[in-house]
């Protein structure tokens, strides 16, 4: 963060010095006097002398790469009643001296030149240097070209049978583009996308071609040609990246070596399912740095290159027996037993109505002769299995209960564990255990308002207030932190297990993309991610809409890591923007953090009420 100043010394006005001038003031600014370091950085009365001249500028970040935007945001800190603008053009500047505002931008590198004049004519300048993406720009006819840089892939890639090989670069329009693979086809045609747009106005000469691996293909690191081509001229280039064929006859298989491991519905997909350390998987596919995984004959998944180590050929595909299944009773749940030969994937799908879980084996196949219930149960009315394909399996779980409370599924050595936790049945939170998360912390920022202040420092002011509601109606608090130190977010769900909490709430305040404009979108929200917590997220969501007054920026299914968790109904809060100025001078009322900390105490004890 840039910072320019210029202190003023002139006591015509029986200014004071700034020492003194600071110790004055900071009584009267109260909370905000947060934002005040020594020396003064600005002067609230206009009958003092203006003792420094203050401009910050938060983001655009120096240096930063920009994707292809047309405008994006700007915010920072300037002296109260300055004017202020960039590259000419006025910004509004909020009366404790925030600013937020879009700016336009054009592609490459780009200075934003900032300009603070305070009423008393002294000035301070910042400039930013970005950078913005240029997007696609149609080639002109002349010279004949094919950018080589644009070529694809990029990389190695590892493809199957019936699996597409996509091929694609930028040149000359009105050329026709063709590519081949030395040793497996010739002569693939390629089109220029934009024949095929939908709309008008799209950019020409972005060829792209498909051809579908067979089952006779061969191929090891065979090269790819391009050529692009028309009456007069004709281009060849090669790409970085060659072509290996995977047969299947000798599986690939590989071992996840990180803790948590998201497998994705392709290789630029969404989260499908998540693997662990220590699990084995069959490989069959390589592309942009992504590993396909083959979970059984009629499904498959991706991750991260980085995520998983490929073991010797011939290391035998993970499979196992579903073996007999056994039921124990414990004091706050039901744990089930799944005994397997092997550490196998696994989904789990949980419905509210009616009441069920479902968990998919991959690689198993049901030899299930017994499956003994414990007498003294009364969480689970039944288990059944179900043998969906020749090598999945699955385990569906129907509770006795029709409010679910949280479960957690894990293995222990090579055996599955299923517990199925009792709901909450008491009236109210008195007695209830509740894992209460500060976002962020230590290393991890998180957003940044203008006037610099952090959003783990707020996360945790306000974890703090709802800490203090919760326990005086009852409640039993677990901070996940309670100082500014580093957590890493799949230990924060460890956390609330480990202390056996019912509800977990995290608490975060909000920013924007560089393409999202924050003076349009800002407020609170609310995010769930599983069907037992989407009550807990409406209950809290309809809190924040009856107390806070602010805008609504909407309750969401989202795919946050503190969400995922199972073992217990889970939401994420963000109280509000930030980086908006007015929000943020709210965020860092204390009683702005009361108010936050009412609306989800009062969600909670919503979401208790009878359903």
């Amino acid at each position: 963060m840039d910072k320019a100043t210029m202190w003023c010394n002139d006591r015509r006005h029986g200014g004071r010095g700034r020492n003194e001038l600071t110790e004055l003031l900071l009584p009267v600014l109260g909370k905000f006097g947060k934002f005040i370091t020594s020396p003064l950085p600005f002067c609230l009365l206009p009958s003092f002398v203006w003792a420094q001249v203050v401009l910050t500028v938060v983001h655009p970040t120096e240096g930063q790469q920009l994707p292809a935007l047309r405008e994006t945001f700007i915010l920072g800190e300037a002296t109260p009643g300055s004017t202020v603008t960039v590259n000419g053009a006025m910004l509004r500047v909020h009366p404790k001296g925030g600013y937020l505002a879009m700016v336009p931008l054009q592609t490459g590198p780009l200075v934003l030149s900032v300009q603070a004049v305070t009423p008393g004519g002294e000035t301070a300048k910042v400039d930013r240097r970005v950078v913005v993406a240029e997007g696609w720009t149609e080639l002109p006819a002349k010279p004949f070209t094919l950018k080589k840089e644009t070529l694809e892939p990029m990389e190695d890639i590892v493809l199957s049978p019936g699996d597409p090989l996509r091929v694609f670069f930028q040149g000359t329009p009105q050329a026709s583009g063709e590519f081949s693979v030395e040793g497996v086809m010739r002569h693939v045609p390629m089109s220029d996308r934009a024949t095929s747009a939908a709309s008008t106005g799209a950019v020409r000469g972005l060829y792209e071609g498909t051809y579908i691996i067979q089952p006779d293909d061969e191929a090891d690191k065979a090269p790819i040609e391009v050529v692009l081509k028309n009456r007069k001229h004709q281009v060849r280039a090669k790409t970085r990246g060659r072509l290996t064929i995977d047969t299947g006859k000798i599986p690939r298989v590989g071992v996840i070596t990180e803790d948590v491991a998201a497998l994705r519905t392709g290789a630029e997909g969404g989260y499908d399912l998540f693997l662990y350390k220590g699990m084995r998987v069959q490989l069959t596919g390589r592309v942009r740095g992504q590993r396909r995984v083959r979970l059984s004959s009629l499904q498959s998944g991706w991750i991260k290159d980085a995520s998983v180590q490929e073991l010797p050929r011939g290391t035998p595909v993970p499979r196992s027996h579903l073996n007999n299944i056994v039921l124990t009773r414990k004091p706050e749940s039901t744990l089930i037993r799944v005994p397997l030969e092997d550490v196998l994937p696994y989904r789990t799908e949980q419905s509210l109505d009616p009441a069920q879980l479902t968990v998919t084996l991959y690689g198993a196949v049901n030899k299930t002769d017994l499956i003994r219930y414990d007498p003294a149960d009364t969480l689970i009315r039944q288990v059944r299995w179900k043998q969906i394909s020749r090598d999945t399996c699955q385990i569906l779980i129907e509770p006795a209960f029709k409010t679910w409370w949280g479960y957690d599924v894990r293995y222990e050595g090579t055996t599955l564990m299923i517990e199925v936790r009792k709901p909450w049945t008491r009236a109210g939170i008195k007695g209830m255990t509740i894992a209460v998360d500060p976002g962020h912390g230590g290393s991890e920022l998180g957003a940044i308002g203008p006037h610099g202040t952090l959003e783990k420092d707020a996360n945790l002011e306000i974890a703090r207030a709802l800490r203090d509601a919760l326990e005086s109606a009852g409640a039993r608090v677990t901070l996940t932190r309670n100082s500014d130190i580093d957590i890493p977010l799949y230990e924060r769900s460890r956390i609330a297990w480990n202390n056996q909490a019912q509800l977990f709430i995290s608490i975060h305040c909000n920013a924007a993309g560089p393409g999202e404009n924050p003076l349009l979108v800002n407020g609170y929200s609310v995010y769930w991610y599983h069907p037992q917590s989407q009550a807990l997220a409406r209950a809290v969501h309809a809190q924040y809409g009856l107390r806070t007054r602010l805008p609504d920026r909407g309750l969401f299914y989202a795919d946050f890591a503190v969400n995922r968790m199972t073992q217990m109904p889970a939401i994420l809060t963000e109280q509000a923007y930030l980086i908006v100025p007015e929000q943020e001078l709210l965020i860092f009322s204390p009683a702005f953090q009361r108010t936050a900390a009412q609306s989800i105490l009062n969600g909670i004890l919503a979401f208790l009420q009878p359903r």
